[in-house]
């Protein structure tokens, strides 16, 4: 596969297409094959991506180091997917987080920019896809987990989240045989206990969040802001009230209560 092909079986946009061509054209210093190895390594994630950084010098956009990132999905990450069978639809619904969070990035500010090199590792590396309308990561860590994520433009009709965690299952199964009866976990604002208050007991986050036992609250931790609202740090009259869910938390926020981050795992009768 060559790079513009991939390019467009992940429907980058032509803005950004072009800019990543001008950069491949006038590369001319490629990246060691030292480097690459962290960035697929789990506990070298940070450390390759901090060097490749490094390397690259300035690059306001970002497009340098997507361009590098996916020159390494393209040579490493679409091999290994065939060379383990899996299907290319998952390869391309996973690979599309690249996709997303520019188009994302276009709507807040109105420019494209990549700013997600540092997470992107977990897709390069196969520990983590995405599998219908959520994403499932493979921690293999000293409390090994399966860490749901949930994309920004994910369905979370109860009967969509059902099918995502059945294909899901069916996936582990087939290629993580060793992963079977590992707990799935998530880490996130939606399972905050407030989210009931604000937006009642009909939504389809809540009964996403009912799935969940809760193990810990954070009210420390404020980055549930940029997914809510987006482009905004500051607690302030300035927060957008576009919808329901935004025009509840500012008034929430502004009466001075304290929201956070939650995480649970997967109830157990839910995870047969």
């Amino acid at each position: 596969m060559e790079n513009i092909e991939l390019y467009g079986l992940l429907e980058i946009p032509k803005e950004v297409e072009k800019k990543l061509r001008d950069y491949g054209n006038g590369r001319t210093n490629p990246i060691s094959e030292a480097i690459i190895n962290k960035i697929v390594e789990r506990s070298q994630w940070d450390e390759g991506i901090k060097q490749l950084q490094e390397l690259l010098g300035e690059d306001s956009d970002g497009m340098k180091i997507l361009w590098e990132l996916l020159n390494i999905i393209r040579k490493y990450s679409y091999g290994e997917y065939i060379k383990r069978n899996i299907p290319e639809d998952i390869f391309v619904s996973t690979m599309k987080f690249c996709t997303r969070f520019l188009r994302e990035y276009y709507q807040t500010f109105q420019t494209y920019k990549f700013v997600w090199a540092w997470w992107l590792p977990r897709q390069i590396s196969l520990n983590e896809y995405r599998i219908g309308a959520l994403e499932y990561e493979f921690v293999d860590a000293e409390d090994k987990e399966i860490a749901i994520h949930i994309p920004s433009d994910a369905d979370l009709r109860k009967e969509s989240v059902a099918r995502s965690l059945k294909s899901f299952y069916a996936f582990r199964k087939e290629y993580y045989p060793d992963w079977e009866g590992v707990k799935l976990t998530c880490d996130t604002w939606m399972l905050m206990p407030e989210m009931k208050e604000l937006l009642g007991g009909k939504s389809n986050i809540i009964a996403f969040q009912n799935l969940f036992e809760i193990d810990t609250v954070d009210y420390d931790a404020t980055w549930y802001m940029g997914w809510i609202f987006p482009g905004s740090e500051c607690v302030d009259e300035e927060l957008p009230e576009k919808t329901l869910l935004q025009r509840n938390m500012k008034k929430y926020l502004l009466a001075g209560k304290k929201f956070g981050i939650a995480k649970g795992h997967l109830t157990a009768k839910l995870t047969e």
